[in-house]
């Protein structure tokens, strides 16, 4: 089944495969993380290890890569996730949406190797809900899916506006939607990846913890202690 989704993804225009993973990666990830991916995640991985399909707007991660999306350097807590605090640190990413919506599997399911289900988390707040019961359904579902012709008709929209997608970019509205921003295709601007990650957990923390009555009048960036760009709430 595996193969055949892969060949339909190979049919596509605007789809990008890379050369497969082989068998000491698999050995590596499992032995400095103590996880376990799924067998039929380690089929595709082997064929193609990542993939950026619509011109670069929804992608599955690699092991140990440099040629896309590193899971592996994506996942390590002090990466993006810190910025989030505990929301998201029980969840092993795979893949995204160019908007940092993220579809992940729960870390304690690859530890123990039993549960193969995928789940989409939110980029704005990290909420996370089941969008398929195995990889292979999230492959042809969700991803194989949105290769084809993305039900989000923004990206559709910010794809005619802004072109190819690198990896190393997001999507994001400007003004922020956690801030008051609309969604307008004339908002939607590029941004690093990570930054973009870092800046909406940022966001979400703060607002969070905020004054139940007050209101943002502006905001400061910084440099954390390990020079990661930050976003600081000033509150009236």
């Amino acid at each position: 089944m595996i193969s055949q989704l892969v060949q339909e993804l190979r049919s596509l225009k605007d789809v990008a495969l890379r050369r497969g993973a082989d068998a000491p990666l698999f050995a590596r990830f499992e032995t400095e993380n103590r996880l376990v991916l799924p067998s039929e995640h380690q089929e595709l991985l082997r064929s193609s290890n990542g993939i950026e399909a619509y011109a670069g707007y929804v992608r599955l991660f690699g092991l140990y890569t440099t040629e896309g999306i590193d899971s592996v350097l994506w996942n390590q807590p002090d990466y993006w996730k810190f910025a989030w605090e505990n929301r998201c640190s029980a969840y092993w990413c795979l893949g995204e949406t160019a908007w940092g919506d993220q579809y992940a599997y729960a870390v304690e399911a690859l530890k123990a190797g039993t549960d193969a289900t995928v789940y989409f988390i939110d980029a704005l707040s990290m909420t996370a809900e089941v969008v398929a019961s195995s990889f292979t359904e999230f492959l042809q579902n969700e991803f194989l899916r949105s290769a084809r012709d993305p039900y989000d008709d923004m990206i559709k929209r910010a794809r005619q506006k802004l072109g190819q997608l690198e990896v190393t970019s997001h999507l994001v509205y400007f003004p922020p939607l956690l801030l008051g921003g609309t969604e307008e295709v004339a908002n939607v601007q590029r941004m690093n990846a990570r930054s973009a990650m870092i800046c909406n957990g940022d966001f979400a923390v703060q607002l969070d913890k905020g004054p139940a009555t007050g209101r943002v009048t502006a905001v400061e960036t910084y440099e954390d202690a390990m020079h990661r760009m930050r976003l600081r709430l000033v509150w009236e």
